[in-house]
């Protein structure tokens, strides 16, 4: 058996999950997001989704989602609707501006990650 594929995978999971433990650190400390909740403000930044294009794009179960949009929405980063019976998921204008911020954190921390 060839496990060169299964190393390669596993070491970038690694490499993964220590930038995201990173970036949970220095977001949370700064900004009071998580990684995850970064990269969902971001993948909303332009318009609004219906919240299961939504969990598409982030390779969430539909729960999940749900269970990380709640404190976003009681802290009025976001809001949810509805359109057309459909459930949207859409930033509000603190989104817009803690996205803003932290965006500029998250990419000193990725530029300090980067090899050299």
């Amino acid at each position: 058996m060839n496990f060169t594929a299964l190393q390669s995978f596993l070491r970038t999971e690694r490499d993964r999950a220590a930038a995201a433990f990173v970036l949970d650190e220095e977001l949370g400390t700064h900004h009071g997001l998580s990684w995850a909740d970064f990269v969902l403000l971001h993948a909303l930044e332009e318009q609004g989704l219906p919240q299961s294009q939504l969990a598409t794009r982030l390779g969430l179960r539909g729960s999940k989602l749900l269970m990380q949009i709640r404190p976003l929405e009681k802290l009025g980063l976001l809001t949810r609707g509805e359109d057309a019976g459909r459930a949207v998921v859409a930033l509000r204008p603190a989104g817009h501006r803690v996205l803003r911020e932290a965006r500029e954190t998250a990419a000193a921390v990725c530029a300090d990650r980067a090899p050299a």
